[in-house]
């Protein structure tokens, strides 16, 4: 996948060892009460391998794999995702309930979010938000438009779903990348420093990645007007404003 996004191998390489690093840190530390059996595992990653990956294959992968196997004893598998019907329209598949989205203002801001209840829901409870308009309120697009003076305006019937994602972790990781190159007005999880230089060099391809969401979901929406959505069957009471 990060090869494929046109990511250094030298990045690649960096994290994945910097990784594992820690991986054996951890593990020697586990072992610091019985020294012989420490000393017999040490041996034994001698010839073996500390760990292994599975990465989607691409072109380029087994210049990779080399590395990753004799220099730094990292046992790499590929694994084939893309089946014949990834290469038809997504445009028309019902979204799932799980998604990271995205709120335009009409200032040029952005406001990014995640719920697992679906975006027509959600969009509801900002909706609901923004028309109460309360001078305490906890939800950031409020604190927005307040803040310039009610000059501007945040539109959920612009709001689209950047990605679908059902693990509430993922979802908040990706949340808070994309909020960071949206340079969003809403709060987000900390991204470890060591994908800072990964995320810069990635930012135009993740733009792209966000404005080809954006077309495909409004297609969508002219397609299937009347679809409800469908998706995982969580009933959770998102607050109003993450």
């Amino acid at each position: 996948m990060l090869l494929k996004s046109n990511y250094p191998l030298k990045e690649i390489e960096k994290l994945i060892k910097q990784t594992c690093q820690e991986f054996k840190s951890n593990k020697n530390k586990s072992n610091d009460k019985n020294d012989d059996i420490a000393g017999q595992i040490k041996d034994k990653n001698n010839d073996e391998f500390i760990c292994s990956l599975a990465l989607p294959y691409v072109p380029g992968m087994e210049v990779l794999k080399r590395r990753l196997e004799k220099k730094l004893k990292i046992k790499l598998f590929f694994s084939y995702p893309y089946k014949l019907q990834s290469q038809f329209n997504q445009s028309l598949k019902v979204p799932s309930k799980s998604v990271i989205y995205q709120i335009p203002c009409s200032c040029k801001e952005t406001y990014v979010g995640q719920t697992k209840v679906g975006i027509d829901n959600r969009m509801k409870q900002h909706s609901k938000a923004i028309n109460d308009n309360e001078n305490n309120s906890n939800s950031e697009m409020v604190k927005h438009f307040q803040e310039k003076k009610f000059q501007c305006l945040f539109d959920t019937n612009d709001a689209f779903i950047i990605e679908e994602k059902k693990d509430y972790w993922k979802r908040r990781a990706k949340e808070a990348i994309y909020s960071i190159i949206s340079e969003s007005v809403n709060t987000h999880d900390e991204i470890n420093a060591a994908w800072t230089p990964i995320l810069h060099k990635a930012k135009r391809l993740i733009q792209r990645k966000i404005e080809s969401a954006r077309e495909n979901y409004n297609k969508y929406k002219e397609l299937k007007p009347n679809e409800k959505q469908d998706g995982d069957s969580d009933t959770e009471k998102d607050s109003i404003l993450s």
